[in-house]
């Protein structure tokens, strides 16, 4: 796929790499860069299930909870993009963290994690990028630096907090 000038790999291009891929569906969204998939069998089940895997989206990291409004913001996004029932592919990374397995997520032949990258719900996970998405690592850091350029999402600067900081004086 080519967006902007930024070649980004489809799944197919993935299709040789090493890491195994599973077809599932969503069941549970639990935030912006995790979510519940009915599958097969899953290596690490969730609460038991074998057939359910807690996603966790390699290559990225999305707001927390207490980061409001870009936590819910993500959340939504995800939601949209993938809602309940949505069939996936998993391209499972071989890492765990916390009992969740760590993969891309594709629909549609497209990586939801670059997608959320580059509209700005998501930053690039540095400490994970170069080990789970090396062979797109180039992608994942140009989708980040046109989303902050362009002051998408995370990277607007007309932050809440920051303009209401600013316009409000507490003499």
């Amino acid at each position: 796929m080519f967006v902007a000038g930024v070649a980004y790999p489809t799944l197919a291009q993935r299709l040789s790499a090493p890491n195994s891929l599973q077809s599932g569906k969503v069941v549970h969204i639990v935030d912006g860069d995790t979510v519940d998939v009915e599958v097969s069998k899953c290596r690490v089940p969730w609460k038991g299930n074998p057939q359910i895997c807690r996603v966790r989206f390699a290559c990225i990291d999305t707001p927390e909870k207490g980061q409001k409004p870009f936590f819910d913001n993500a959340r939504n996004r995800i939601e949209q993009l993938i809602p309940v029932g949505t069939s996936v592919t998993i391209r499972d990374t071989g890492d765990t963290n916390y009992n969740r397995i760590v993969a891309e997520i594709y629909k549609s032949n497209s990586s939801l994690s670059l997608q959320m990258v580059r509209e700005g719900h998501a930053v690039n996970y540095c400490r994970y990028l170069q080990k789970n998405c090396g062979t797109d690592r180039a992608a994942y850091l140009a989708a980040e630096a046109a989303a902050k350029q362009s002051g998408l999402g995370v990277w607007n600067p007309n932050q809440p907090w920051k303009q209401r900081r600013e316009s409000s004086s507490c003499s």
